[in-house]
């Protein structure tokens, strides 16, 4: 609850400074608008991959120690390999030719087997 009143203080002191010395609000409401749409185009593929991650570790298809296979045209798979870690943009397989780090996005949307009797 403090925290609220602090930052709505805060807020109220900045827009009378601003206010005061004559700074237009509406050009740093419009510079903040487009700042915010171009954060969210070059953020696209990471908040993609964060969202996934998500979904991957609420939903757990597969958990750390399985083996998997992972069947996507768009990664260029197919991957076999046990699953060493679920993070917020990547899961990391060791497969036999070595680590592999597969986006999030990728893995959520591509066919998985799970169970796999390891090799």
């Amino acid at each position: 609850m403090s925290t609220v009143l602090t930052a709505t203080g805060y807020c109220v002191v900045v827009l009378t400074v601003l206010s005061l010395i004559a700074v237009p609000l509406q050009q740093l409401v419009v510079g903040g608008a487009v700042t915010g749409v171009i954060l969210g185009i070059a953020a696209q593929q990471t908040l993609g991959n964060v969202f996934a991650g998500m979904m991957i570790l609420l939903v757990r298809p597969f958990r750390i120690g399985d083996t998997i296979e992972v069947r996507s045209g768009a990664l260029n798979g197919p991957f076999t390999g046990r699953v060493r870690a679920l993070g917020l943009t990547y899961v990391t397989l060791a497969a036999e030719n070595g680590t592999l780090l597969l986006p999030n996005a990728g893995v959520l949307a591509a066919g998985v087997t799970v169970g796999l009797e390891p090799e």
